[in-house]
């Protein structure tokens, strides 16, 4: 019986959030839900270091992955990505992909390209996360194949490195816009969701796509700003509890019936509501 697995486990991260940061404008309705406190990442990065866990990034031979070894990403390319996630990575000997809105470089609250530069010269990845963080599905195909290959050009022209993975904006996706990314000239491609759970007798891959179950496409653990590090240590193990599981799968059946545009707004009517 093999340790080996063909990949990952996937953390999926937005904000760390310092004692009394602010978090920046030009957020979505729901995105406080995914912001860490820099105390929570601490703990999480030392419970990973503790059980053995090494970060590696898409650069490592995609068919030989232990199940000691995971990926840290962080969407969206808030400054706190840099103010707070990066020493902290750093101090645990972690790396990390860190996925940039194009157009927010820059932006009060986001990362500048200096900033950017020094996480590439701290041995950390630079991927994007579209051109204005549309959500795909609701886009032509012309306006799909603008945010996928002008937010890749605007980060090699000044960044000067081939950008080859691509976080999903927004967790909508579907086999279209899987090759559509493929054919602009990513290489690696992040989405959302986790795996479904494998049929009867059937051995699970961490990681796997169920969206188009291709090679170069890995799913995600989104980490919530309320998780315990019991609740952490439960995600690694590929476990969450009952109500959650629920909770997931009528909020994916909610997108998948409502479609982008829909969805965001019954999100925001629900935040209001809360």
């Amino acid at each position: 019986m093999t340790n080996k697995i063909t990949q990952p486990i996937v953390l999926m991260y937005h904000s760390i959030l310092a004692p009394n940061a602010p978090a920046p404008g030009e957020r979505e309705a729901g995105a406080e839900l995914y912001d860490v406190s820099a105390e929570k990442f601490r703990a999480q990065l030392s419970w990973l270091k503790e059980h053995q866990y090494r970060s590696v990034t898409v650069h490592k031979n995609l068919d030989v992955f232990s199940r000691r070894e995971i990926l840290i990403t962080f969407d969206d390319g808030e400054k706190n990505n840099y103010t707070a996630a990066l020493p902290l990575l750093q101090e645990f000997g972690f790396t990390g992909h860190f996925f940039l809105i194009a157009k927010r470089v820059g932006k009060e609250g986001y990362m500048g390209w200096d900033e950017i530069r020094r996480l590439l010269a701290a041995g950390m990845v630079v991927g994007s996360h579209g051109f204005s963080h549309e959500i795909l599905t609701n886009l032509l195909n012309t306006q799909i194949e603008e945010e996928l290959s002008a937010s890749r050009k605007y980060l090699e022209r000044n960044l000067g490195i081939p950008v080859e993975s691509l976080s999903i904006p927004r967790g909508f996706c579907n086999d279209k816009i899987l090759r559509m990314a493929k054919e602009t000239g990513y290489k690696y491609i992040f989405l959302s969701e986790k795996p479904a759970a494998p049929p009867a007798g059937h051995t699970s891959q961490p990681g796997r796509s169920r969206v188009a179950g291709q090679a170069g496409c890995f799913s995600r653990v989104a980490v919530k700003s309320n998780w315990t590090i019991d609740r952490f240590a439960q995600a690694m193990s590929g476990n969450a509890p009952l109500k959650e599981k629920i909770l997931v799968s009528c909020k994916n059946s909610v997108k998948k019936i409502l479609g982008g545009g829909a969805y965001d707004w019954a999100r925001r009517m629900m935040l209001k509501i809360k």
